[in-house]
């Protein structure tokens, strides 16, 4: 074997070897783009791989991956800043829901059909009577529908001008609120009303001022519906009272504020996802803004869970910091 033969042999070997090595370069980074479009292309939830986001605060995700993590989006529209007067006061029983019931004419009570905590209907039969000067049996009907919540008598005893029986009804109750004096140039009867208790919250109107020499405030009566009996009488309640309002051309929740970096922003939809939107901002009720530039009526913009976007813009932001 040549001197020269080897040289060629150790030269082939090499570039035989630099051919095998590209060639398996080149398969890993083709399998790399593979797997990087079938990631593309699956559905992932935020703070997974479904989010991608650069630093001018896009963030990418498809409409699927964004119903998935519960991020609900609003439609900029036009609407109403209110202001509001807080007031505090306690439910009672209406006037005319309370009954105190008694026999017609004096007698024997033959009969006593209820007690304590059972529920009569205006009209029903509840007591009969025998009256001490005709001997006659009259009925005692109730004359309202209503709850017994008292009972002072008993079959066999005589019943005079005292109460028998006391109902309340509770379909109803009154919000009776203290206005003072700092306060009643604002409020005024007709005025919508949100009362509220830990549990639930209503909507009504003042239906009543009324005023006590003898007390420091005057009394605002709000009629609340307890047709579905989330009330009881003697609740301690909130009442957030409309004193004005304002139509704005275009309002926004909220709700859809994240802060970030210092700025409060709001995340609109575009073609690729969501991006960053920082708004120049009116009045507001505490409960929507007035727009006054930064956004157009019809956009639509990340309301429910909007923190989950900002979330993964944080994640970036800590990944480019290392």
């Amino acid at each position: 074997m040549t001197i020269q033969y080897i040289r060629l042999l150790l030269i082939a070997t090499a570039f035989g070897s630099a051919v095998m090595s590209n060639n398996l370069i080149a398969a890993e980074e083709h399998a790399n783009e593979e797997q990087h479009a079938d990631n593309h292309g699956e559905d992932k939830f935020i703070g997974d791989e479904g989010a991608h986001n650069d630093d001018d605060g896009h963030i990418e995700i498809t409409i699927n991956d964004a119903l998935k993590a519960g991020i609900i989006n609003a439609t900029a529209s036009s609407g109403q800043i209110k202001k509001m007067t807080t007031v505090y006061g306690r439910s009672v029983i209406k006037p005319n829901a309370i009954s105190q019931v008694s026999a017609r004419f004096p007698g024997m009570i033959t009969e006593l059909n209820v007690n304590v905590g059972d529920f009569v209907k205006a009209g029903e039969n509840i007591a009969e009577v025998e009256s001490s000067d005709s001997l006659k049996r009259y009925k005692i009907t109730a004359p309202i529908s209503g709850v017994v919540t008292a009972r002072y008598a008993n079959p066999g005893e005589l019943a005079n001008q005292q109460p028998l029986l006391t109902l309340e009804n509770y379909e109803q109750l009154w919000v009776e609120y203290k206005i003072f004096p700092s306060q009643r140039k604002a409020i005024k009867k007709g005025q919508q009303v949100t009362v509220s208790s830990i549990f639930a919250t209503k909507k009504s109107k003042i239906s009543h001022l009324m005023a006590d020499k003898n007390k420091p405030f005057m009394t605002a009566i709000v009629i609340l519906d307890n047709s579905d009996e989330l009330w009881t009488p003697g609740q301690l309640l909130t009442g957030n009272v409309v004193t004005s309002q304002v139509d704005a051309s275009l309002v926004i929740d909220n709700r859809a504020f994240q802060e970030i970096k210092g700025k409060n922003v709001i995340f609109v939809t575009n073609k690729g996802g969501y991006e960053t939107r920082e708004l120049q901002l009116g009045l507001s009720d505490g409960k929507f803004s007035q727009v006054v530039s930064g956004l157009k009526a019809g956009e639509k913009y990340a309301l429910n869970n909007s923190y989950l976007l900002k979330a993964d813009l944080g994640k970036a932001g800590a990944s480019h910091a290392h």
